[in-house]
């Protein structure tokens, strides 16, 4: 069993070798080991992993969904292995599944390779223009919003939301100013008390994400916030400002 996540090639449907099936199986070894709709020869089955895997793609949309990850020894974590190819039909049909992106999330697979937020990387990473409308719409979700009955995984919007406001930044640049400011502050106490907790401050990543969106602007209210966000309560958060601040006056 692949301790990275059972949401693995080995497990896809499609992976050519398992003949349109998803789940453990016995491969039928005359068939190659193949992504069939990335064209992408598999050379470890079970440790590498795409957001079109059935955990996160029920509806077996066949447009590829971001990269493609692999997944080392404990613990465990995700790197791209190959980058999606960029074609105007791609773009679209990603840009499709953005306006199809809602409030109420499903409650996925828990790993860190989820559907939507793929999509928005994706985006982001194409510096796609025509994104930003619905990046916007999906910027000012609620961000504790949980998929309707169980929720297992304890799904939420927070990281779609954060990745929402970074994907804008790297696009818009300095356009994105007034999401990137809001965010900043989100979740943020009126002032830092002796109880702060950082693994209870459930909205860290959004200002995390704010301060990468930040490496974007240059306007004179970017550094603003990049000192604000330099006096965080969150440690990492505190750190990464400091660092862009400090490349900033270097520069």
């Amino acid at each position: 069993m692949p301790n990275g996540g059972s949401d693995c090639c080995g497990t896809c449907w499609f992976n050519e070798a398992n003949e349109g099936e998803a789940g453990y199986r016995e491969n039928n070894p005359e068939r190659p080991q193949v992504c069939l709709i990335r064209q992408f020869e598999i050379e470890n089955a079970f440790w590498t992993y795409c957001a079109n895997h059935p955990h996160h793609n029920p509806d077996r949309i066949e447009t590829p969904i971001g990269p493609v990850y692999v997944a080392g020894s404990y613990p465990y974590s995700r790197t791209v292995l190959s980058e999606s190819v960029d074609t105007e039909e791609i773009r679209l049909s990603l840009l499709g599944l953005l306006e199809k992106v809602v409030e109420t999330p499903s409650a996925e697979y828990p790993t860190p390779t989820k559907f939507d937020e793929e999509i928005i990387k994706q985006l982001m990473s194409f510096r796609e223009e025509r994104a930003t409308d619905q990046l916007r719409r999906i910027a000012a979700f609620d961000p504790h919003s949980g998929p309707s009955g169980d929720n297992p995984f304890k799904r939420n919007r927070v990281l779609t939301v954060a990745l929402a406001i970074e994907a804008l930044a790297a696009i818009e640049n300095d356009g994105a100013m007034d999401q990137l400011e809001r965010a900043i502050e989100s979740g943020l106490p009126p002032s830092h008390p002796d109880d702060y907790s950082e693994s209870d401050d459930k909205l860290a990543p959004i200002r995390y994400h704010a301060v990468l969106g930040l490496k974007h602007c240059s306007t004179a209210d970017a550094k603003v916030l990049l000192k604000r966000a330099a006096s965080d309560p969150h440690s990492e958060i505190r750190a990464f400002a400091g660092e862009i601040l400090g490349a900033a006056s270097d520069a």
